[in-house]
């Protein structure tokens, strides 16, 4: 079975973490696999951010309370907070974060990474991280066909 297949076969969400740190070229191969997800007509209307401060990690954890699978987001070395806005695709948002977050989950597991993914979308818990994130106002800045960098799409905290 070739290596896609595999990592698609045999990932498995992951609820509890070990407190090990993440190297940074994992997260930035991480990172890559999200940025190079389908969108429609390459809109690209994902943002990441990097979260590695406990604090952050903590709130993060409680404004998710609503979710069932909140589980793990305090013990995760790193929390990858996937944000799409609706602005620059307001009929295909969803999927396009679906699909960023699916290939870095399946990239986590090729790296020998666990992962996990939460959903909040149209939640009290989206509004509550927005604020805690003071998410920034996005702007489709790329021509059509070129790829934003990783630096474009990112925050790390």
């Amino acid at each position: 079975m070739n290596d896609v297949l595999n990592a698609i076969k045999n990932r498995r969400t992951i609820r509890r973490f070990k407190p090990n740190p993440i190297d940074e070229e994992k997260i930035r191969s991480i990172l890559e696999a999200g940025r190079w997800a389908p969108s429609f007509s390459n809109l690209q209307p994902w943002r990441f951010i990097v979260i590695k401060d406990q604090g952050l990690k903590n709130a993060l954890d409680k404004a998710s309370r609503e979710s069932v699978l909140h589980l793990g987001i305090n013990e995760a070395p790193v929390v990858i907070l996937v944000c799409v806005d609706r602005r620059i695709d307001p009929l295909h948002a969803i999927e396009a974060g679906a699909a960023a977050t699916q290939n870095m989950t399946l990239a986590a597991y090729s790296l020998g990474l666990g992962a996990g993914r939460i959903g909040i979308w149209g939640t009290e818990a989206e509004v509550a991280i927005q604020k805690i994130f003071k998410l920034p106002e996005t702007v489709r800045e790329s021509p059509e066909g070129l790829r934003k960098s990783v630096e474009e799409l990112t925050q790390f905290r």
